[in-house]
């Protein structure tokens, strides 16, 4: 997960953004489906035990996994609406180097000429 973070924060386009978003949100092998899974599995694990606390937590890590469910539900569209968003900016490019910030000198004017008589 924090890779996929990391990979976020460096995308260089809505659309690579888009892609990311799809490896959360994906309904059928989505990370986000999966984590329900997991608390679904967790809940039934914690009912072998038999126990009035066995029982009481796999009601809250049932009640974790249809909340899971419906934030998918919720964020169904994210992927689409994040790759239909305004193409990021590109990176500033680099002014180039100077050698002073002074505008160029003129050149000398020709000495004049003061003719006699």
């Amino acid at each position: 997960m924090r890779e996929l973070t990391d990979r976020l924060n460096g995308a260089e386009s809505h659309a690579d953004a888009a892609a990311l978003l799809h490896q959360i949100l994906e309904p059928t092998d989505g990370l986000l489906t999966q984590l329900g899974e997991f608390f679904e599995a967790a809940g039934e694990k914690a009912k072998e035990a038999e126990e009035d606390d066995g029982f009481d937590l796999s009601y809250d890590l049932a009640d974790a996994a249809a909340e899971i469910r419906q934030l998918g539900e919720v964020l169904h569209v994210a992927e689409d609406r994040m790759r239909a968003l305004t193409p990021l900016p590109p990176p500033p490019r680099a002014a180039p180097a100077r050698a002073s910030a002074l505008p160029p000198a003129s050149p000398p004017a020709a000495p004049t000429i003061r003719r006699t008589r």
